[in-house]
């Protein structure tokens, strides 16, 4: 059981540290735009040279939601590996940690409908919107805010009953 136990605490650790990691490189990507377009280097400068600045700034967000997009795809499917995984671990341990295996299912409830359902459509809106202008702002905005809410307010939940999970495993531990 003690093997198991460490086990459990790795992977679940892993998967709340690489929630963190998630948040801070979503965050990163479109600041390092910003950064970039402050301060650019020479080089930089002459190859955007034929763009308007705001071309460039839509160009650069748009490579920054691509990244975004790719890494959020991945981490969906690697939380869904992850989940089943520890949901399968806690299945086969003796005892049953019922309490613990529950919490794991909801983590990977949440994961499946952010996964299948609402980064979908966040991508899919977000793409129609990468190339519109700002100001005034698109219509379909503030539905884009609101999925991306559900979605940064759903993998909280799902972060913050990790955290509460393996903090219970390492002071039970």
């Amino acid at each position: 059981m003690a093997r198991t136990q460490a086990v459990g605490i790795a992977v679940l650790g892993a998967w709340v540290g690489w929630t963190l990691f998630m948040w801070f490189a979503a965050t990163r990507s479109f600041r390092t735009v910003d950064r970039v377009l402050r301060k650019p280097n020479a080089e930089f400068e002459q190859a955007v040279q034929p763009l308007t600045p705001e071309q460039t700034r839509s160009v650069l967000r748009y490579l920054a939601s691509e990244i975004n997009r790719t890494f959020f795809r991945f981490y969906g499917w690697m939380q869904i590996l992850i989940g089943s995984l520890l949901a399968a671990l806690l299945w086969r341990q003796s005892p049953r940690d019922t309490a613990g295996l529950v919490l794991v299912s909801v983590m990977l409830f949440l994961v499946l409908a952010l996964t299948f359902i609402v980064q979908p459509q966040i991508v899919s809106l977000g793409r129609s919107i990468d190339f519109v202008p700002r100001n005034p702002a698109p219509a379909s905005m503030p539905r884009f805010w609101m999925l991306h809410g559900a979605f940064t307010g759903l993998d909280a939940v799902k972060f913050l009953t990790g955290l509460g999970l393996l903090v219970r495993w390492i002071l039970r531990g």
